[in-house]
């Protein structure tokens, strides 16, 4: 099953889906993808890491755009660390095959404009979820922001079959509970 977690710029998706990876990584579920924490100073945010799952190794991917906007999108996105996150993606990628894999959630921590219009940005993590689900990840949840969940549930629906929207509330956290440790924790019990 695929869960799509949407909201308007500063809702707190990032910050609930900090905290539901660390309760399903608690019971035991394994997770992997990546978060996308901002960098705050004095009430000012001045960037946007990617914390690598399950690692938690940190990469700043993005300050704010100085001048002429390099993307548009009001953020400069160093290239050696969308590498990196690529990188970590494809890795994920290769690794999804092992027969020993636990089943968890992959987590892409947030697909927009970038990856969708421009080919650009997170573009192994949208390759990843364009395969759909696998035995080391039956569910994945994306990041999506509001105006983009009907274009991102289109496209990844043939692939995931059911597509869920979430959002960051305790709606949100239930019916992430019901979905994932119910059917992973079975699993691992089995």
């Amino acid at each position: 099953m695929l869960f799509i977690l949407t909201g308007h710029i500063r809702t707190g998706k990032t910050t609930w889906l900090e905290a539901r990876v660390r309760e399903l990584e608690a019971a035991g579920v394994p997770v992997c993808g990546v978060l996308a924490p901002g960098v705050w100073r004095d009430g000012e945010k001045v960037g946007i890491e990617n914390a690598l799952l399950p690692s938690r190794v940190r990469v700043l991917l993005a300050t704010p755009a100085k001048g002429g906007r390099a993307t548009d999108l009001g953020w400069d996105f160093d290239t050696a660390a969308l590498a990196r996150v690529n990188t970590h993606f494809s890795e994920l990628a290769a690794e999804a095959g092992e027969k020993d894999a636990h089943p968890g959630l992959l987590v892409v921590d947030e697909i927009g404009p970038l990856e969708l219009r421009r080919g650009g940005g997170l573009i192994a993590a949208l390759e990843l979820l364009d395969s759909g689900p696998v035995p080391a990840w039956p569910h994945a949840l994306v990041v999506v922001r509001s105006a983009l969940a009907d274009e991102v549930a289109a496209r990844l629906s043939p692939t995931w079959g059911f597509v869920e929207l979430v959002r960051p509330d305790e709606t949100g956290t239930r019916r992430l509970r019901e979905a994932l440790l119910g059917s992973l924790l079975g699993h691992l019990r089995n």
